[in-house]
């Protein structure tokens, strides 16, 4: 978990290298992600506990994939699949937990899903901390 946090620490910083840190903060600068064709879905999947949990990182703007996607694999560890959303496989159903970072200029959004009836999802939700200006979202 400690790799995972650090590399949202790192995903954090290839973005404001890549200058989205500041600036732009016009109307209509940032587009939302849902249904944005400015927004690029990267997924990874990876065995834990008893089951699978599969996280799905939605990047805006879609310049920003690359060097996001490629932080947050070195350590979650699991392998990529898919590049589209939604593309779970059947059965995940909602998330575990969900976190999100939003900037003048970009917007990133993680969430955590699993494989039914195992605990994984639960289990990797509350050992799981991203931090680094990551906040948790509250999901009724």
């Amino acid at each position: 978990m400690k790799r995972l946090a650090a590399s949202l620490a790192l995903c954090v910083a290839a973005l404001l290298v890549g200058g989205c840190g500041g600036g732009g903060a016009g109307k209509g600068d940032t587009k939302a992600l849902g249904g944005s064709n400015n927004t690029s879905v990267c997924a990874y999947a990876k065995r834990f506990g008893r089951g699978r949990v599969y996280a799905e990182l939605s990047v805006s703007p879609l310049s920003l994939k690359p060097a996001a996607c490629r932080a947050f694999s070195r350590s979650f560890g699991g392998r990529s699949f898919g590049g589209g959303a939604p593309i779970l496989p059947r059965g995940t159903g909602r998330p575990h937990c969900d976190f999100n970072k939003i900037g003048s200029s970009y917007r990133i959004e993680l969430g955590v899903f699993a494989t039914p009836h195992t605990g994984a999802g639960r289990a990797f939700c509350r050992s799981f901390h991203p931090g680094h200006g990551f906040k948790r979202v509250r999901l009724d």
